[in-house]
């Protein structure tokens, strides 16, 4: 179970296995290139390897000399990239190519696997503290990772006085928390609703409506608590989310709700200018 009074300062809130996502840890400043030990660098630094390498499949070997990783380690993403649908198996044994899908480009991968990413800017997390302050709620940024299966995964947390509720969750529950598909929850939709082309079956009067008002809101992945986003911008390219939990019974008064819904777009509206003015590429 995750420690959710670890200061997010750069390291791993759980250690992760080997060929898993450490999606609990924001991306390390230091460049992928250096591996540094997370397991983040580690899953960048194959992706981006993949993505120098070009279109089409590719041996095993040639993969993790691109990516300056041992064949045994990046054998181990790759099957967890693989499982995630963000690489595919193809042609001869060994060899390995990135899975098309409708929202990937070449800006969008190099998003992801640009060297220059690094932990959440002191500025953004400063805010976050103040959302969570100002709302009593847990707050929570995200960033997108649109290669294979478009998810979105957590970088960073303010949980408040929710540290106890939320460490009683289960286990299921929290990874849904910390990764999943855009269209699962408020906190992916707010990010989907602002992709070109976007489309997710039975999502499409959602996405409208969440267009409309610059916000999602429904169940979040945990049991009896629910979510409010919004999307981050870059300039008009978007950066990721914020989000808002808090257990069901605080958001049925739609004061609260109307209370939470503005300090969110507040907040969403000043890290919003922090990443358009620092150039940022993204919630991380």
């Amino acid at each position: 179970m995750p420690d959710l009074n670890t200061p997010v300062d750069g390291t791993a809130v759980h250690r992760a296995r080997e060929g898993e996502f450490a999606v609990l840890q924001p991306v390390v400043a230091t460049p992928a290139r250096e591996h540094a030990g997370s397991a983040v660098a580690r899953t960048l630094a194959v992706l981006r390897a993949m993505r120098e390498l070009g279109p089409g499949a590719h041996p095993l070997a040639v993969i993790a000399a691109q990516a300056e990783l041992p064949a045994p380690t990046t054998h181990r993403y790759l099957r967890a990239l693989a499982r995630e649908a963000a690489v595919e198996q193809r042609g001869p044994r060994g060899h390995y190519a990135l899975t098309e899908t409708a929202h990937r480009s070449t800006h969008l991968v190099d998003e992801v696997t640009d060297t220059k990413v690094g932990q959440t800017s002191p500025a953004l997390r400063a805010e976050l503290v103040t959302l969570q302050s100002r709302t009593g709620m847990v707050g929570l940024l995200y960033a997108p990772l649109l290669v294979g299966v478009s998810l979105r995964f957590c970088t960073e947390r303010a949980v408040g006085a929710h540290a106890a509720a939320l460490r009683a969750a289960t286990p299921g529950e929290l990874r849904l928390v910390w990764s999943a598909p855009l269209d699962h929850d408020a906190a992916g939709l707010a990010i989907l609703a602002c992709l070109e082309g976007s489309s997710a079956p039975g999502a499409g009067t959602r996405i409208d409506r969440i267009c409309e008002q610059g916000y999602a809101i429904g169940p979040s992945p945990l049991e009896g608590w629910d979510s409010v986003a919004a999307p981050l911008w870059r300039g008009s390219v978007v950066a990721g989310s914020v989000a808002l939990l808090a257990p069901r019974s605080r958001m049925r008064s739609a004061v609260a709700r109307s209370r939470c819904v503005h300090a969110l777009m507040d907040s969403a509206a000043v890290m919003s200018g922090q990443l358009t003015r620092s150039g940022a590429r993204r919630v991380c």
